[in-house]
């Protein structure tokens, strides 16, 4: 009888697999002796081919997944405005060639008066951010200025981020 947080837990049968010369001998005790270098050696390879088929198989998976879900293009938008604001961007959208995995978020806030704000966020770094007004040439503009502005943050990430982070940008900032 199994009380509060017991397990049982069947041991697997690994009379062919271990090799250790008594392991070898059949269940019913009659002593026939060792299991053959051959069977041993086989039992060995295909552990090994099972070992190497599964560690393939799980690095296929992840490049998989992770192709899957580099370089996303989020639409965050409220209004018919920053929905074709967001379809004329990703049409001339070409994300630049890097190896570093980003998100892009397009994100648009009402505003008083003629027009919402529209934001482009970079892995949550504010990259672009301008007004939209109703006519359609003009979103078209919007998002071609939102598109250069981003593809020129994605290619120079490296150097901005050196230049955020050089010598003269630590410290407290009082002296």
């Amino acid at each position: 009888m199994l009380t509060g947080g017991q397990v049982l837990a069947q041991q697997p049968d690994s009379t062919f697999f271990s090799n250790d010369t008594t392991a070898g001998r059949s269940q019913s005790g009659s002593g026939q002796g060792e299991v053959p270098q051959v069977l041993k050696k086989f039992v060995k390879e295909y552990q090994n081919t099972v070992k190497r088929d599964t560690l393939a198989g799980k690095e296929e998976e992840v490049v998989r997944q992770s192709a899957a879900l580099r370089n996303l293009v989020m639409d965050n938008t409220l209004s018919t405005m920053g929905q074709n604001f967001y379809e004329y961007f990703y049409e001339q959208w070409d994300p630049p060639e890097t190896d570093r995995h980003f998100t892009v978020y397009i994100e648009e806030k009402p505003s008083p008066g003629m027009g919402n704000m529209v934001m482009i966020k970079i892995n949550y770094d504010k990259v672009f951010q301008s007004r939209l007004t109703p006519r359609q040439d003009m979103i078209k503009k919007v998002a071609q200025q939102a598109v250069n502005r981003s593809e020129n943050y994605i290619a120079n990430y490296q150097q901005i981020k050196q230049q955020l982070e050089g010598a003269d940008m630590k410290g407290s900032g009082i002296y």
